[in-house]
């Protein structure tokens, strides 16, 4: 396996993965509608829901990391509707080219909304939450992803292949110029429904894009799902203290104290040999119970 083709590849979280399989060896070649700030490989310019295209520009790729996808909150249902239809039909492109092409292994970014994302009007269903809790998605990307999950299943029993499905929490960047930084963390904490929409959970970049190859690598079948994201929650108060606040009655495992995240990724850690190496207090030098400055 040496030359894999990545989906969405313009996009942060693909740019990342890019820029860390090349580093370990492996030559890359970017599917995206848009071309990247910085070309690191070769970029192929492709409407992921036009399938002729999308399988020829996968000729010659021996693994296939889908990330491209349209993650936008759904404004309306017409919204919604365009946005399931536009991520589910470029998933099965995807999917389905590979399966074409003779491609064995698929990695593509699911996510942390199915667990019931943005919990506006509802709570999780455990804390911490594993990857065998219900699917619960209320928004057209998050049945998307669901959906998505179900495909790589079927396909995975049709054409013995193997997919690995990421549920990502949110990826953020070391760079306060990006809308989705560490920088602006300390902000969040007088507010503690400001982080609400996703249980308080967060990914640095680099580690999704290791979870990723580790994806790529270790010996699986079948479709198979991990939760990647960091061990801790993204405020400088106890998980404890934030259930009491928002969602007070709710159980948390008794297991849990401390910061712990609401999402574990302890099957990540047990089957992939994976680990997140960055947190917000390590990025940004802060005590990681207060959150004061180093």
């Amino acid at each position: 396996m040496k030359k894999i083709c990545v989906t969405g590849g313009s996009g942060g979280a693909g740019n990342a993965v890019i820029l860390h399989l090349l580093k370990h060896g492996y030559e890359c070649v970017n599917l995206d509608i848009k071309a990247p700030k910085e070309q690191h490989c070769p970029f192929i310019e492709v409407e992921m829901t036009d399938y002729k295209a999308v399988l020829a520009a996968m000729e010659g790729c021996d693994a296939l990391v889908h990330f491209a996808g349209d993650p936008r909150p759904d404004d309306d249902h017409f919204e919604g509707a365009d946005r399931f239809n536009n991520n589910t039909v470029a998933c099965f492109n995807a999917f389905n080219a590979a399966m074409a092409l003779g491609i064995k292994r698929v990695v593509w970014a699911s996510s942390e909304t199915i667990f019931g994302f943005p919990f506006m009007e509802n709570a999780p269903l455990e804390v911490p939450a594993t990857e065998d809790v219900a699917r619960t998605p209320q928004t057209a990307y998050a049945i998307s992803k669901a959906a998505t999950e179900d495909v790589a299943e079927m396909m995975a029993n049709l054409y013995d292949m193997v997919f690995v499905g990421l549920r990502l929490s949110n990826v953020l960047y070391d760079d306060p110029d990006h809308p989705q930084n560490f920088q602006s963390i300390p902000g969040y904490w007088g507010d503690v429904n400001s982080r609400r929409f996703n249980t308080w959970g967060y990914i640095h970049c680099e580690d999704s894009a290791e979870a990723v190859r580790l994806s790529l690598i270790t010996d699986l079948t079948g479709a198979n799902v991990y939760t990647i994201a960091a061990d801790d929650n993204i405020m400088n108060i106890s998980t404890r203290e934030i259930v009491e606040q928002v969602w007070p009655g709710l159980k948390v495992h008794a297991g849990a104290k401390g910061r712990e995240a609401f999402l574990t990724s302890e099957k990540a850690k047990r089957e992939l040999g994976w680990a997140p190496k960055h947190s917000w207090a390590s990025v940004l030098g802060r005590d990681p119970e207060t959150g004061e400055l180093l």
